[in-house]
């Protein structure tokens, strides 16, 4: 099993002697050949020393994502002397990809799941980015199947939210890494949008 070389999902490979698959869908490959070499990266992120890697692991019947430093040993999100500056963290060829160490002002609020069976966005997730959509930068989780909304707020508790309408909600400011894969959704701008009215709203959710 290996996995698509823009957004990280896995791939099954064929038993063939061909070319092996190094996206998992032409979106990706079209996607990676527009970017480049360069990664999407807000200016705020990309001057902050807070990045790091991630590997993927194996728990029981799931997996999670092990923050890793660029020498591919255990990281913390609330240890600096494991994060690196982005270019040293994208030149790492450790583990599964990057991740970021949130604080600083830097938040995310993690949307999981919120693609429905035909690959539509749910209306709760469109009800969630609406505010803040064209406005902040929102990139494609590495399962593809979920959404991370990068913004500013001050330093608060983390807040998680899954009610019977099928929401699935993280949103952290600090003591927190999030994985990043410049994947970008839409036509996202590089820019961090205020998301204080959102950690506010967000717990009435619940």
């Amino acid at each position: 099993m290996t996995r698509c070389e823009y957004c990280g999902k896995d791939i099954q490979q064929s038993d063939g002697r061909g070319r092996k698959r190094r996206y998992c869908s032409n979106a990706c490959r079209q996607a990676a050949h527009r970017r480049g070499k360069t990664m999407p990266v807000p200016a705020e992120m990309a001057l902050a020393d807070r990045w790091m890697r991630w590997r993927r692991i194996t728990r029981g019947d799931g997996t999670t994502k092990q923050p890793i430093t660029v020498d591919g040993l255990p990281a913390s999100s609330t240890d600096p002397s494991t994060w690196s500056p982005l270019v040293v963290a994208e030149s790492s060829n450790a583990g599964d990809g990057l991740g970021f160490a949130l604080g600083n002002g830097i938040a995310c609020i993690d949307l999981d799941h919120c693609y429905d069976s035909r690959g539509y966005l749910t209306d709760w997730a469109k009800m969630i980015i609406a505010p803040v959509e064209g406005r902040t930068y929102i990139e494609i989780s590495p399962s593809g199947e979920g959404l991370h909304i990068w913004g500013v707020t001050g330093e608060r508790t983390g807040i998680k939210v899954r009610n019977d309408l099928g929401m699935n909600i993280e949103a952290y400011s600090q003591g927190r890494y999030i994985t990043y894969t410049g994947h970008k959704f839409r036509d996202s701008p590089l820019k961090l949008a205020n998301l204080t009215f959102l950690f506010d709203v967000i717990p009435r959710l619940a």
